[in-house]
């Protein structure tokens, strides 16, 4: 947990989104996903030298863009969101290659496109990221509606949401809001009223 992109992927997203409930469980999601790697090959873990050895290929053109964008290793999710659709992957290539980054792989590639994705086409989503009152609020509407994968169970909205909560006091230094009601102190409850 928190590689050396962490930093630069919260002030980025925080920067963007405005909400840190909304940008942890964001974060949470991501390292769920690519332990915060934007070069991450989907079944690369630990992350390995196969990763950046993939990444260098798809830059080479050793790896054609058809391969990159229907194959792919392991199932063929790439990235930092791990993405996986052959549409979003194509859009993701074409940022790319068109755009100038220096790599597919490249941290300010992953996070432009992901800005770009949550504005055009998960608005609903980034509505919730924006106003999120809790982690899990914000996680959970992502790992549901962003990255939806194949398992979405309690158990693995309680671990992406532990993930976005270790996110959440690592850069603000406080603990994150429950959602909970705060209950009435005891000595209240028992007060008469006269």
């Amino acid at each position: 947990m928190a590689n050396g992109y962490a930093q630069i992927i919260w002030d980025y997203l925080l920067e963007k989104i405005g909400n840190e409930c909304g940008v942890a469980g964001l974060m949470g999601n991501l390292d769920a996903e690519s332990g915060l790697h934007p070069d991450r090959v989907q079944g690369d873990v630990p992350y390995s030298e196969y990763s950046v050895q993939y990444t260098a290929d798809v830059d080479r053109g050793v790896i054609s863009e058809e391969d990159f964008v229907h194959n792919g290793p392991n199932g063929g999710g790439y990235g930092l969101a791990q993405w996986t659709y052959h549409t979003r992957k194509q859009a993701l290539y074409d940022w790319y290659k068109y755009r100038g980054y220096s790599s597919i792989g490249c941290i300010e590639l992953a996070l432009d496109y992901l800005w770009h994705e949550l504005q055009y086409s998960f608005p609903a989503v980034l509505d919730i990221l924006c106003t999120a009152k809790t982690v899990r609020e914000a996680s959970n509407v992502v790992l549901h509606d962003f990255e939806n994968p194949a398992v979405q169970d309690e158990e693995v909205e309680n671990v992406r949401t532990s993930m976005g909560e270790v996110y959440y006091t690592l850069f603000t230094g406080k603990t994150p809001p429950t959602g909970k009601r705060k209950s009435m102190p005891i000595w209240m409850m028992c007060r008469r009223r006269f």
